[in-house]
């Protein structure tokens, strides 16, 4: 593989792309967890985003006036990435003073996620999404993101498939690890394309595990600011329509087409892949995945 030069972050062995943080990553296995903190966790490119829009909105009672006068990086901040809002100090620590409740996004594997976290204290969504789509708009990510190296397709399929090659762990070692605590008394497990189906379902069953039931009128706002078309209007949850985001981190992509929010469609995986693409995927998948009882929709 030919991709650019850079320089990747490796923390126990497991390889991060240039915007994650060794310091904060050593700091998040003793990081004090609250009762009330919130992970937001996903696989790169999973959903990470949107879940992140449904829990602020569902904490501030459906009030959209004031979450999005907030870059959704300063609402639900990147656990264990280097600080994007100008702050020296590493994300955990900026968080110790930070008020209740504390939303917190992170692409972490489930093993490193604060040792509190696993026992119990706080609230974990898990927001999972199939392979396939998770590859197509990881490779368009890079394509876009300044500081994550970019190569060609084919030399993005390999490496994501290739376990030490592939960023914030591999796929299948991933996924089954949260899935394997989806019946934690701290966790919901949710997948993108179950809530492409059932937006408002979904924002009815996150405000319950959060403790945060909502009026029906209430819900309804939340859906009606959470679906794709308006977070991609919205420049605090699109973040390359955010001026102080746009020239730093997505000026790679002037001129393409391309945004942070792009599709979130179901099946565009289909656009991307060869023949032989899908059925070597499909073979990885059907071993890594059998007896866990785990399927998802993938078109």
């Amino acid at each position: 593989m030919s991709l650019p030069s850079f320089q990747a972050v490796y923390y126990k062995g497991v390889k991060f792309d240039p915007n994650h943080s060794a310091v904060a990553m050593e700091m998040i296995e003793s990081f004090e967890v609250r009762d009330d903190d919130v992970f937001i966790a996903a696989y790169l490119k999973s959903g990470t985003t949107w879940t992140q829009q449904i829990v602020s909105l569902v904490c501030a009672d459906g009030d959209i006036s004031e979450v999005c006068k907030v870059p959704i990086l300063e609402r639900t901040p990147w656990l264990e990435a280097s600080d994007k809002m100008g702050n020296s100090e590493p994300v955990p620590k900026l968080l110790e003073n930070a008020p209740s409740p504390r939303l917190m996004k992170t692409h972490l594997p489930y093993y490193m996620l604060p040792q509190q976290a696993k026992d119990g204290k706080g609230k974990i969504i898990h927001c999972a999404r199939n392979v396939k789509d998770v590859v197509v708009s990881w490779h368009n990510m890079r394509r876009m993101f300044n500081t994550i190296p970019c190569g060609t397709w084919e030399e993005n399929f390999k490496e994501f498939i290739t376990p030490k090659e592939a960023y914030n762990g591999f796929w299948w070692d991933v996924i089954p690890e949260y899935w394997r605590h989806k019946d934690d008394v701290n966790m919901l497990f949710i997948k993108f394309e179950d809530m492409k189906r059932d937006l408002r379902g979904h924002v009815v069953k996150i405000a319950n595990f959060l403790g945060k039931p909502l009026s029906d009128q209430r819900i309804d706002e939340v859906v009606v600011n959470c679906t794709f078309s308006a977070m991609k209007k919205n420049p605090s949850t699109n973040m390359s329509r955010n001026p102080a985001m746009q020239r730093p981190f997505f000026s790679k992509a002037e001129g393409s087409g391309l945004e942070f929010i792009r599709k979130g469609e179901v099946g565009d995986w289909k656009n991307w892949f060869s023949q032989e693409e899908n059925e070597t995927l499909e073979a990885i998948h059907k071993e890594k995945m059998a007896g866990l009882n785990l399927t998802f929709q993938f078109e």
